[in-house]
């Protein structure tokens, strides 16, 4: 019973740290918000996230395994090969207007703390590798018309998504995602 009232604490700090980590920023979150907006004690924080910056290591973990699940399940949903790849611009897509055009959470953790703390940088590096690894998965099963070899259209897709969230965060707006996805549909 401990353990589970352990996690439930666990997972409102995460809960507060993701909303407000997101919509405010990293730098702009201050510990005494986190614990104040969690309705939590401040021993109670520190007894699981010794500092801010284990509190966003573990927000980029948590976000990510679930982000990645989702995107998993949305791509595996379409039975055709080259309709996956379609499928992981689709889910940038819908993610962007789920979030707001907020853009990625990586890329903004990345800009605050990733250039000074190693281990930030690392996670997120992780996770953008865990991706490009997936999207290679689906070009090597995707059977493409090979006008760019597996690596190429890889890289392609990868940077295309990438690109794409950034211009949605900037412009409110995922018609570069669509713009790229109808690019990818000749390529394939």
């Amino acid at each position: 019973m401990k353990k589970l009232r352990g996690q439930i604490v666990i997972d409102k700090i995460l809960d507060t740290a993701e909303r407000l980590f997101y919509e405010q920023g990293y730098c702009n979150t201050g510990i005494n918000q986190v614990i104040e907006e969690a309705d939590i004690a401040k021993a109670s924080l520190y007894k699981h996230f010794e500092s801010k910056t284990d509190l966003l290591v573990a927000y980029l973990q948590r976000f990510h395994e679930r982000w990645f699940g989702r995107l998993e399940a949305f791509v595996h949903n379409e039975p055709n090969p080259k309709n996956k790849l379609l499928a992981v611009i689709d889910y940038h897509r819908e993610r962007q207007q789920i979030r707001e055009f907020g853009g990625c959470p990586f890329i903004k953790a990345n800009e605050e703390a990733g250039a000074t703390d190693p281990r930030v940088r690392a996670e997120i590096q992780r996770a953008k590798l865990r991706v490009k690894a997936f999207i290679a998965e689906l070009v090597a099963q995707s059977g493409h018309k090979r006008i760019l070899a597996d690596d190429e259209l890889t890289q392609l897709l990868f940077l295309a998504v990438e690109g794409g969230v950034v211009e949605a965060s900037i412009f409110k707006q995922t018609n570069d995602l669509e713009f790229a996805k109808d690019i990818l549909q000749k390529l394939i």
